[in-house]
């Protein structure tokens, strides 16, 4: 019997063992499940806010491209790079060219003859003038002689200072003149990627990192530079004065070697991933931590873990139970001389089996309540990652989970959870269309939908509405006009653009929009309280290069693009103050039946 005793206590300490290498094991595996799904819906969220700054920074930088191209049509440059030109040629060229860098906000605008050498300059009269040095090495001048356009990122020979640069031929009938440039500061760019929680870098083509949220990563290389890259960089001198050693983050270096990379850094620390920055062959990086995500994933799985060890630990108590039962019925069945002796001794076990049920009690009541923190610490968390989230319809489903998750209503939480996931989808392919705003492609005209049009370019400026704090009302008319796919969307993000501006100091900022069919015309009324234009102002709205910006805010072309999309498509766009203040645009359109 004493044998007997000792092996059916060997067999439970086995049997605990089990419990306990079983509960690691299922909590591993489930963390290990839920840590993955939670990285791919991280992945999924950088990637929508990656290509959101992407097509930002690349909007912003787009919108330069075209002016070299127009400022080389002026006279004075062409006098000014003719054989025969003058000192009072060259000095109505630099006095151009300043006043003409004033209002676009740009660093520099300088033009060259066709062997590369500066003959006009916007910083002419300034210690670091560009006359008189020779830019033929530099990509941009090869590209623009021999392509019609070069672009090009470096540090400045002369000034030291970093840049974008334009490049394009300035052309004569026949006759190629020179190069025109135009060197743009991109300090409002890192401005903005210094304000993301996460940490930002946009790198070159070669890997080398030239926008960063901290200054000091700046110039590093991602990935290790070929003999015939260090080369190039060498004689172009695009990073003069650099060492451009490798790029590390917390000690580990970071290596990017394709597009629309996805990894895990630092022991699966850091999550990081990329995307194409327009067509320049630079990428954006967002480097997230994943403490978060691993801190939901060991809650949920030792939640998980522990419920398993007590499932399993009830099935070890109920069998521990019967076998006692057992030993009692044999007990009864053996003579009565051992009668008092197995009677104490079933007592003594009965009252064992009091003790471990009370402890398993209590065990089985602090594993429910840690199971309810757990699904507690795991639905808070995922309310806040659904809060931040860029779409308010994902935002209103995430409430209302919340509040099914609380009721104890899961069947309609999963389908709730369902559609959050569609509409997730659907938020990346709606920003994959908007790349097509600003495309320069031919206006092209058709019937679209006059809703579509203005909710498009909401889904652009809503961002940059919230946070000016500016309420927006619209109409809606779903009804279709002459459009052109991209272009009309561009004229209300032009609108939009200029009310946020003008209503940043503005508590009680509102935009209206109210579209109305009259006969075979639709008449949109664009309506912001803001302080309105003067008198002046109002009878040049429409100019090009006219602005009521400070310098360097604005290029004076918004409008005028916006005047020559209207009538390009058969339509008509009118200004004028309210007297009750604030500023309308009434914008009248062909109705397209049906």
């Amino acid at each position: 019997m004493q044998k007997q005793k000792a092996s059916a206590k060997i067999k439970a300490r086995y049997a605990f063992t089990v419990v306990v290498v079983l509960c690691v094991l299922i909590g591993y595996a489930a963390f290990r499940q839920i840590f993955d799904q939670t990285i791919e819906k991280e992945a999924a969220r950088h990637r929508q806010n990656l290509e959101t700054v992407s097509l930002s920074i690349n909007a912003t930088l787009s919108k330069y491209e075209e002016l070299p191209q127009a400022i080389a049509k002026d006279a004075r440059i062409h006098a000014a790079l003719k054989a025969k030109a003058t000192e009072r040629t060259l000095e109505q060229a630099n006095e151009y060219l300043t006043e003409i860098n004033r209002i676009l906000g740009t660093d520099t605008i300088y033009i060259m003859n066709h062997n590369g050498l500066t003959l006009a300059s916007s910083n002419w009269d300034q210690p670091d003038t560009y006359v008189g040095d020779n830019y033929s090495f530099r990509p941009y001048f090869m590209g623009a002689m021999e392509k019609g356009i070069g672009k090009f990122y470096g540090i400045g020979v002369a000034s030291g200072k970093p840049g974008y640069y334009i490049a394009c031929p300035v052309i004569l009938g026949d006759e190629t003149l020179g190069v025109i440039t135009i060197k743009i500061r991109l300090s409002e760019i890192q401005s903005a990627i210094g304000e993301f929680n996460d940490y930002l870098v946009v790198t070159n083509e070669d890997g080398i990192v030239i926008l960063s949220s901290e200054a000091t990563q700046l110039y590093k290389a991602t990935r290790q530079l070929t003999p015939e890259t260090l080369e190039k960089i060498r004689i172009t001198r695009q990073f003069y004065g650099q060492s451009l050693d490798l790029f590390e983050f917390h000690g580990a270096a970071l290596s990017i070697d394709d597009d629309n990379e996805r990894k895990l850094l630092n022991g699966e620390s850091y999550l990081v991933q990329s995307v194409p920055l327009g067509g320049r062959g630079w990428d954006i990086v967002q480097i997230g931590s994943t403490r978060e995500t691993r801190t939901v994933a060991l809650a949920t799985a030792g939640a998980i873990g522990f419920a398993f060890g007590f499932l399993l630990i009830s099935l070890l108590n109920w069998y521990y139970r019967r076998a006692a039962h057992r030993e009692k019925l044999e007990i009864f069945a053996n003579i009565e001389m051992q009668i008092q002796d197995r009677t104490i001794e079933l007592t003594s076990k009965i009252h064992d089996l009091e003790k471990a049920e009370i402890i398993l009690k209590k065990t089985r009541d602090d594993a429910v309540q840690a199971g309810k923190l757990a699904a507690l610490g795991q639905m808070a968390a995922g309310v806040t990652h659904e809060l931040s989230q860029p779409l308010s319809a994902i935002q209103l489903y995430a409430g209302n989970t919340k509040k099914l998750l609380e009721s104890g209503n899961l069947p309609l939480a999963f389908e709730n959870i369902d559609s959050i996931n569609a509409l997730v989808t659907r938020a990346g392919a709606i920003l994959s269309e908007l790349k097509t705003l600003y495309r320069n492609d031919e206006t092209r005209v058709e019937p679209i939908v006059l809703n579509t049009i203005i909710q498009n370019a909401v889904l652009v400026m809503n961002p940059f509405i919230r946070k000016a704090n500016i309420r927006l009302d619209i109409e809606r008319l779903d009804d279709k006009v002459m459009s052109s796919t991209g272009k009309l969307e561009q004229v209300f993000i032009n609108l939009m653009s200029n009310s946020v501006d003008a209503l940043a100091s503005n508590d009680d900022g509102i935009i209206s929009i109210q579209c109305a069919r009259l006969g075979e015309k639709v008449v949109v009324r664009y309506v912001d309280n803001g302080p309105g234009l003067s008198e002046e102002a109002a009878g040049k709205i429409f100019e090009p290069f006219f602005t009521t910006k400070p310098s360097g805010k604005g290029l004076g072309l918004g409008l005028a693009i916006s005047k020559f999309i209207v009538d390009a498509i058969g339509g008509k766009i009118e200004c004028h103050n309210l007297p009750a203040g604030g500023l309308e645009f009434t914008i009248v359109l062909r109705h397209v039946s049906d």
